[in-house]
């Protein structure tokens, strides 16, 4: 029965009713039914000769040129399609003849008469095609050389003429079998010769079998250029074949394949790729640990359609039964009988071929226009090692037949299914070379050979009939390139406080220690993280703080995910212990949406029924997007076109196919200001006219050339070539490196079709920026160009925009389109909620204040990643005599303490107070950074304390209001000594102090990006939300005359929304969610809009002050140690610049970017080659140090969630 199994997509799942098919099954079964099947065609041989007997030539009569016009019509005139002069006629009542009686017109050369001319493959091109033209339809033919045959029952395949071609195959087998000898020959000569002059065996036998090897691969290669050489000879002949016009010729439809192969995407051979890494993967040697198939490409080199023909359905009820059967399978029956009935089919039989173009061998752009893949094989043992050995195969010959069957609908766009299985298994032959400069075809030797064929052959037998494989051409038909809407649902925000007496993990470890935890936000069956936290050391009290947004997409919910907040404790030489999870629900979730729900959750561990010390004490909220607002509604034009363009259809931008309301809303409704907070989706589809910079300038002596341009100008021409980058795009949300590309071997059109979702806080301020970049071995990959696209600028009358963007900053040209779309969520964060969490902490004031504080104290500061200090020596005492400041005035470029952050919704800024003699820090000072709303000045008045433990006060989110919840146990000696007092702001974005993150590719990349951006003046160094002048129009008349859901509103309710500064509705932030909740975990109050029923920080279990009246019974699925039983039962800027520099300060800055941008563009040293892999080597050793201090050091990282990627 598995031999009989349908195929619904390539690498469809595995089972144990469905193997991975490997090499050995394959061959044995080549020749199992080897009898039957040759006493089959020996009978289909016979039958075939009777009816040859019957209806072959004796049927044939002398041809009889036709007059089917009727007199007196014909004439010349000009075909538009040609743009040449032909002869047309009317046609007249006896060309129903041809109908009612038709006839293949055959040379009667083909049929073993005698005849006038014919055509014969010795015969050069221009006296070939002569005899072609007189020899076949249309009349008038040359006298004497064509016969009529009639036509009966089912069309026969007569072929017109001789294939013409030059044949070497004789020379080629002669070739091989005298290489053979040849090879015997030289090997029995280095032995004896050897012997007899006293070598040894263990050295002669190597020397002789490398010698041989180099022989017998330098024959193959020769045969191979001579078969590429042959093939293109034949492709031009039937090319000049298609000038008779014969009607029964598919040279169209290899034309049409020659122009539309190239613009196929490679994606639809992904599925091809992962069958035959399977196949492959299941038949290695032990002595390779693994095979990857990097990256399928399908060339510019076309498949070419050798016969085409139609067949009724007795010839395909194989395929028929085929179909029939899976239906039952995976179908309810009304289903299954209303596909198999509804709609006619269409039947046809394709023999097709491929063959290699002549290349140059020492050129991978010029075989990159024919197939090919990228294998990497893993030498070494299988199960414990292996060292990358990158391969390129090209696919040489490939010969075979298919049949199809196409369902076909009475609604656009007419197809249905299809269905194709192959008629036998495809002959396949392939081309292997190392990824190096001169690298030999290692599969001309016969065992490599056989592997790497054998395996495409047993890919390609899972489709051999009786097998088959089914095709929805329906939806990829109809599909709209374009989307309207993003793939997730909504958002999940998601509130971390705190967790409380959790299990000690660590011998060592202080009062109230032991631990090392993080959180990780994973969903159950996927497993990956999607979020961490920061790992707070020796505590097993935490208090993180922190938040996140999960995007739900429809497969979560399908699969019934559970969204699983995972406790980990952190080692720094070993592997990270579970401390324990909690688990809800997703699908009972999202049916309570538009509010947070808090959670005192018990841990369970990782075994079923089990149970671990502590509770999670966290808040969630499922977010969906809202309506669009019909008051927001524009005309969907570019306002930024001049009045007189605007109607142009030709400069607006494309919006695919609108054919509904919700649709029609995205096309024409930009994002709501009162929703800033929600989903962006970012698709690159393709770039055109991709090319390279000369960076070597106009070189040679011009003498004899004054008059040419001095270097090539104009769009790029050539579609693949030596010069051409290999090029990928990576993708950042507000200068966070989130989403990278596959790389797309040299071609100047690469389509890449990919993207990704992300939950933005604010598209008002959000920028993505798209990098396309240049892969490169043992070199950084250099830019090619970048395209900033600022929300607020891109999307002013429309949700989405699909546009064509110049690629700047790079060393490349060339055009990319990139689709944009931003869906809002019904949940609006505090202001302080709605920044980047990349920018730079900056005092504003002259002065740091310590009121209160006596000593004369050195000031560090140190945030997420990156450290600053105040010297000892700008520490002076108060006139006032009650305390101590610190001067910061900029003075010459000095005091200018900036701290650059990553991670600004995780991260404080510590001040750490040094005194002379002691060691460590006296005092600690702490503002967390989420409290700061972006680029806005803030007077800041936080206390100083005293503690012995230093890190726990700092790690943990403690301030004066919940200092009581961390007082007991750990902090007990937690004093105030006094206030510090400054004014500062968090600048959002990137600047020149973030060089300092700079530790791997990712991060240099990263910071790159940003540099290339301010250098081509695409970017600015400070980003603020705006609002797009038409949007604002359109928000305030909607507010003011009450057109929208404020109609009805309170007075209260609509100051809020008036105000526009955003308000807290999705959780009340710092506040413990137990102070929410009664004694029984029951919700009694909605975070952020009511008053908490105990207190914020201190909750206690006391119900006496609770109304009973709560909505809190909702069953959100959340499976912790309490209830797991029940579910499992259920299922600022100055004068001086924006930074206060000084004139001398800003020169340098220019010259340090100047010399920064000569380098990424490879210009002065970089030009050279050489100098490109010194810099990447050492940067990567560099990088390799940091790596290994990190983790000799213990930088506790948990676990973070990779860049994401589709390959």
């Amino acid at each position: 029965m598995s031999d009989q199994q349908q195929q619904h997509a390539p690498g469809g799942y595995y089972s144990g009713r469905n193997k991975i098919p490997d090499i050995k099954t394959f061959v044995q079964s080549l020749d199992r039914d080897k009898k039957d099947r040759d006493a089959r065609l020996e009978e289909q041989h016979r039958l075939e000769r009777q009816q040859g007997q019957a209806g072959g030539p004796s049927d044939a009569v002398p041809h009889q040129e036709t007059k089917a016009g009727k007199p007196g019509t014909l004439k010349i005139v000009h075909d538009p399609v040609t743009q040449k002069d032909v002869q047309i006629e009317n046609v007249d009542k006896d060309f129903m003849n041809a109908v009612e009686n038709p006839m293949l017109s055959v040379p009667n050369a083909n049929l073993g008469k005698p005849t006038t001319v014919k055509t014969d493959a010795s015969q050069s091109n221009l006296e070939y095609k002569h005899n072609q033209d007189v020899t076949a339809p249309p009349d008038p033919v040359a006298e004497g050389s064509t016969s009529d045959v009639p036509i009966h029952g089912e069309k026969t395949n007569i072929l017109f003429h001789p294939t013409p071609s030059v044949s070497y195959e004789p020379m080629f087998a002669a070739l091989e079998t005298r290489a053979s000898g040849l090879c015997i020959g030289v090997f029995v000569a280095i032995i004896v010769l050897g012997k007899m002059f006293g070598a040894s065996l263990k050295g002669l036998i190597p020397t002789a079998m490398c010698i041989v090897s180099g022989i017998w691969l330098w024959m193959k290669e020769v045969i191979r250029s001579g078969r590429e050489v042959e093939w293109s000879s034949e492709q031009s002949r039937g090319e000049v074949a298609t000038a008779n016009l014969l009607p029964e010729s598919v040279e169209w439809m290899n034309t049409l394949l020659g122009i539309i192969w190239g613009l196929i995407d490679p994606d639809m051979f992904a599925g091809v790729a992962d069958t035959l890494e399977d196949v492959m993967g299941a038949s290695v040697p032990g002595v390779i640990e693994n095979v990857r198939v990097a990256e399928i490409n399908q060339g510019n080199n076309p498949i070419r359609i050798l016969s085409l023909r139609s067949l009724p359905d007795s010839h395909v009820q194989d395929l028929k039964e085929s179909i029939h059967k899976e239906n039952k399978k995976t179908k309810d029956p009304q289903e299954a009988a209303a596909d198999e009935e509804g709609g006619d089919y269409y039947n046809i039989e394709a023999s097709f071929a491929y063959h290699a173009k002549p290349s140059d061998a020492k050129n991978t752009s010029s075989k990159a226009k024919n197939m090919h893949m990228q294998l990497v094989f893993y030498l070494g043992v299988k199960g414990l090692f292996g060292v990358p050995l990158p391969i390129f195969v090209e696919l040489q010959g490939l010969v075979g037949t298919v049949r199809l069957r196409l369902q076909m609908s009475p609604e656009p766009p007419y197809l249905k299914n299809l269905t194709f299985t192959l008629m036998g298994v495809p002959q396949v032959q392939a081309g292997c070379i190392p990824m190096v400069q001169r690298g030999v075809n290692i599969l001309n030797l016969p065992l490599i050979s056989n592997f790497v064929n054998y395996a495409i052959g047993a890919a390609a037998s899972m489709y051999v009939a009786p097998k088959s494989m089914s095709i929805d051409m329906g939806a990829i038909l109809s599909g709209d390139e374009i989307a309207k809407d993003t793939l997730a649902l909504g958002v999940m925000w998601i509130r971390i406080h705190r967790a409380i007496g959790l299990s000690k993990q660590d011998r060592r470890g202080s009062k109230g220690g032991g631990s090392d935890p993080y959180i990780t936000l994973t969903f159950s069956k996927y497993g990956k993280p999607m979020y961490c936290t920061r790992v707070i050391t020796d505590d097993l009290n935490p208090i993180w703080e922190e938040t996140a947004a999960l995007l739900v997409n429809p497969e979560y919910i399908k699969a019934d995910e559970k969204l699983s907040v995972e406790l980990w404790d952190s080692d720094r030489t070993s592997a990270d212990d579970i401390v324990g999870k909690v688990e809800l629900s997703m699908q009972k979730m999202i049916q309570h949406p538009g509010k947070m729900y808090p959670h005192v959750s018990k841990l369970t561990g990782m075994e079923t029924d089990s149970e671990m010390p502590g509770e999670l004490r966290w808040e969630v909220g499922y977010f969906t997007k809202p309506k669009f607002r019909k008051a927001l509604r524009t005309d969907g034009k570019n306002p930024n076109l001049p009045d007189s363009l605007k109607d142009d259809p030709d400069l607006q931008d494309d919006k695919g196919v609108l054919n509904d309301d919700d649709k029609d809303a995205v096309a024409h409704t930009p994002p709501d200001p009162l929703w800033p907070s929600g989903i962006c989706s970012v698709v690159v589809h393709q770039i055109v006219n991709l090319e390279l910079e000369n960076i070597s300038g106009s070189n040679g002596n011009r003498k004899g050339r004054e008059y040419e341009p001095a270097k090539p100008s104009g769009e790029n021409t050539d579609e693949t070539s030596k010069n051409l980058p290999t090029s990928y795009c990576t993708i950042l949300f507000n200068d966070q490196l989130v989403y990278r590309t596959r790389a797309k071997a040299v071609s100047s059109k690469p389509i890449f079709n990919a993207g990704t979702e992300r939950f933005i806080r604010d598209w008002r301020s959000a920028i993505v920026t798209v990098t396309v970049r240049d892969q490169r071995y043992r070199q950084h990959d250099p830019i090619l160009g970048v395209v900033p696209l600022r929300l607020s600028d891109i999307l002013q009358t429309s949700s989405q925009a699909t546009r064509w963007y110049p690629l700047d900053g790079g060393i490349g040209f060339g055009r990319i389109r990139i689709s944009l779309l931003f869906r809002a969520v019904e949940t609006r964060l505090p202001p302080n909620m709605l920044g980047w969490d990349v920018g730079t902490f900056e005092f504003l004031s002259d002065r740091i204040l310590a009121l209160g504080y006596q000593k004369n104290a050195k000031l560090k500061l140190r945030t997420g990643g990156s450290v600053g200090q105040i010297a000892r020596t700008q520490c002076q005492g108060l006139n006032e005599g009650d305390g101590v400041f610190w001067d910061i005035a900029k003075k010459d470029g000095k005091n200018n303490v900036r701290l650059p952050v990553r991670f600004r919704y995780r991260s404080p800024v510590v001040f750490e107070f040094h005194q002379t003699g002691k060691r460590g820090a006296s005092a600690y000072a702490v503002i967390w950074l989420h409290h700061l709303v972006d680029n806005t000045e803030t007077d800041i008045n936080i206390p100083i304390w005293t503690t012995k433990m230093g890190a726990r006060l700092t790690q943990n989110y403690i301030t004066e209001e919940n200092i009581r919840a961390k007082e007991v146990p750990g902090l007990e000696d937690l004093e105030e000594i006094g206030r510090l007092q400054f004014r500062c702001q968090f600048k959002a974005g990137t600047d020149e102090d973030h060089e300092r993150f700079v530790v791997d590719s990712d991060t240099r990349e990263t910071f790159e990006t940003w540099e290339a951006c301010l250098a081509e003046g695409v970017r600015t160094r400070r980003v603020n939300p705006e609002l797009p002048p038409t949007v604002e129009e359109l928000h305030e008349q909607s507010l003011t005359e009450g057109r929208d859901i404020l109609k009805e509103a309170g007075p209260e309710e609509r100051q809020k929304w008036l105000a526009k500064d955003g308000q807290d509705w999705s959780g009340a932030f710092t506040h413990d969610p137990k102070a929410y909740m009664d004694s029984k975990g029951r919700k009694r109050a909605e975070p952020g809009t009511d008053k908490p029923v105990h207190d914020p920080h201190v909750p206690s279990d006391d119900d006496d002050n609770i109304d009973d009246d709560s909505d809190s019974e909702s069953d959100l699925g959340v499976v912790d140690a309490e209830n797991k039983d029940t579910a499992k039962d259920e299922n600022g800027t100055t004068e001086r610049g924006v930074d206060g520099t000084t004139l001398k300060e800003d020169d340098k800055k220019k010259e340090k970017a100047n010399k920064k941008t000569e380098k990424r563009h490879n210009r002065g040293l970089r030009q050279w080659k050489p100098v490109r892999n010194l810099a990447f080597v050492k940067d990567e050793a560099k990088f390799s140090i940091r790596k290994v201090q990190n983790k000799l050091t213990g930088n506790l990282t948990g676990r973070e969630p990779d860049v994401e990627t589709e390959t």
